[in-house]
Parts: structure tokens; sequence; C-alpha cells
């Protein structure tokens, strides 16, 4: 790959998407599905582990025959001709978007809920908009190596939440499974895949990654976002019980303010809060440069101009992530309703193109 283009390699992509994919994950494991699994929610998570490997197959074989400059954006395009591949990148452009807003008002619900109650979330929606103007400017390529960065620094700080937790963890708290309670398993599966949707749009930034397959590249960050969501869902349930980590917002957060390593330090969640300030940046990042990247090619016009599409798509976000969930109340109703919805909408339309693509000899 030219060191002179704005793209990154297929290792930097694999990091890049498990590092984006860790906001998310941190917000809503084990949220919905706790309430569906109970005290089965390991079982839950085992069970999600199974159709990962089939999404990064899924996505490899659709960008299979891609050629240099072409992401899966483009092979939209192909399968469902000019027409049809337009609009269906449109859709995902503005979900895109949409999603991005939905994360920084999520993000700043976050920062409002663990580290300063009853402050109001539009200044932390400001500031993280003013944080990613550089990412929307910048190249992706900056983008790829600060998740390489940041991905040691956030593994210690996973293994550290893990470590001085193991204290208070009480197998007693994950039940035996029944036949019941693995029917309830299962639908607590579809919301932690549901939660790991996020990385079927930032896919479409394989238009700049460079050449070669693509299957392996996405399953080193499914797979291990599969087993950090599995640990996340036993960690939480073991420590406060199925029925309490239901009823918490945030129960990882919560699970950290418990900690205590050695009265040196009596309270940590700020300190860890602040570490997601990175991953919600650099998710951002990626949606914002993928939404501008789908908007230039569907319109190559703005080719010349896409950083002011990029800030455009911020502002956009902004305005959405304002509107979309005045309250907290209503931020946790867009969680369970709208957000699974459409991420299974949108894988949905990856397998309609697999298929229409076989079919046609597309790819």
């Amino acid at each position: 790959m030219d060191e002179r283009t704005d793209g990154i390699s297929r290792r930097q992509l694999s990091i890049l998407l498990f590092v984006s994919a860790l906001s998310p994950l941190i917000r809503q494991t084990p949220g919905m599905a706790v309430q569906s699994a109970g005290s089965a929610i390991w079982l839950s998570a085992l069970l999600a582990l199974v159709p990962l490997p089939l999404a990064g197959l899924l996505l490899g074989r659709l960008l299979r025959k891609r050629v240099p400059g072409e992401g899966l954006g483009g092979v939209l395009l192909r399968v469902f001709g000019r027409a049809g591949g337009t609009a269906a990148v449109l859709l995902f452009t503005a979900w895109t978007v949409f999603y991005a807003g939905f994360v920084l008002r999520a993000g700043a619900d976050r920062f409002v809920t663990a580290v300063y109650p009853g402050s109001r979330p539009w200044l932390f929606m400001a500031v993280m908009a003013a944080l990613c103007v550089p990412a929307c400017l910048g190249r992706l390529k900056t983008l790829g190596r600060c998740a390489e960065i940041a991905l040691p620094l956030l593994t210690l700080v996973f293994l550290f939440v893990f470590l001085f937790s193991l204290p208070g963890l009480d197998a007693a708290n994950l039940a035996p499974v029944s036949r019941v309670s693995a029917a309830d398993a299962a639908r607590g599966a579809l919301w932690l895949l549901s939660t790991m949707s996020v990385l079927l749009l930032l896919a479409f930034l394989s238009d700049r990654t460079e050449p070669g397959p693509l299957a392996a590249p996405f399953n080193r960050a499914f797979l291990p976002l599969g087993a950090l969501t599995a640990l996340l869902c036993v960690t939480v349930v073991a420590t406060f019980g199925a029925k309490l980590a239901a009823e918490m917002h945030y129960p990882f957060f919560v699970m950290i303010r418990c900690i205590r390593i050695f009265r040196l330090l009596e309270r940590v969640e700020a300190l860890i809060v602040a570490q997601w300030v990175t991953t919600d940046f650099l998710l951002l990042g990626a949606l914002l440069q993928s939404a501008a990247g789908n908007l230039t090619l569907c319109f190559p016009k703005l080719g010349a101009r896409r950083g002011a599409v990029a800030l455009s798509s911020l502002a956009l976000a902004l305005v959405s992530g304002a509107l979309c969930a005045p309250t907290a109340f209503s931020l946790r109703e867009l969680s369970r309703t709208l957000i699974p919805i459409a991420s299974a909408s949108a894988a949905g339309v990856l397998v309609l193109a697999l298929f229409v693509g076989l079919v046609r000899k597309k790819i």
C-alpha cells in the first residue's frame, strides 16, 4: 500500500474496528440481553460467538473481487446497479449519520450518569463534536494509527478492571440453564449481536484499505469482541446478579465504582470513563469518514470537498443527537427499539446483496 495515500492496512482496519466497537459494547452490555436471558446471560454470550465468524465471512465474500479503491459501497453499486446501489448506499449513509448522533448523545449520557450527575448532556455533546473536527478533516490513516496506540492502553484498562473485580464475583449468580432459560438465552444473544453490528457500518471503510482478502481482518475484530462480550456478561452478572444488573443503566460503570485498590485510590471510575472518550472519538471519526466516503461515491463531484462533506455529516449528527433523545428515558427507549431494528435491517441488506451478487455473478 502506498504510504502517500489516505489508506490503512488490513491490520489497522482490524484494530480500528475493534477499538471503535468498544464504545457501544461497554454502554450496552449486558443491557437488554440480561433482561431477556437473566442468569443465563453467559450462555447468550457463547451463542453470540457462533454467528460472528459468519459475519466476517459474509463481508469477506462480498469484498472478494474488489478492485483498488473499491469498498463495500462500490460492491453494492455493482450488485444492485447504479440506481439501486446508490439508494442502498444512501440509506446506509443516513443510518451512519444518525447512529453517529446517537453515539454523541449516549456518550454524554454516560458521563452524566457515571461521573457528573445532574449535569446537562448538551455540553458534553458539543465538546465531543469539537474533538471530532480533526478526525473529519484528517486522514483515515491517522485514525488507524490512533487505534493502534489506544489498543494497549485499553487492554490494560480491561485487565485492571477484571483483575480487581475478581474478589466480588459470586458464581451462584450464574444459575444452571434450564430448557426455558435456554430459549431466553437465545433472545439475549440477538441483543448482543445487535450491539456489535456497528462494525457493518464501518465495513464501508474498505475502499481505503490495502488490497487483499478481508474475511480474516474482519474476524480478527469480531471474535475478540465476542470473547470480551462474554467476559463482560459473566463478570457483571456474577457481581450483581441478573435481577439487579437488569435494573442498572450502566452496570459496568457501577462495578467499576465498587473497585478499591489497596485503599490507595478509592474511586477509579472517572479515570476509566475518561478512557472511553478515546473509543467514542475513534468510533465517531470512523463513522463520519465512512459517511463522507459514501457520499462522495454516490456524488463524485463532492470528491474534491470531502472535508466539507465530513463536517456537514458531523453537524447533521450533532443535530440528530440533540433531537433524537431529549431525556435519558427516551435514549434508553431508542436503544431498545430503533437501534436494534435498524441494525438487523442493515445486516439483512448485506445478506440480500450477497444473494443477488451470487445470482448475478457480480461478486
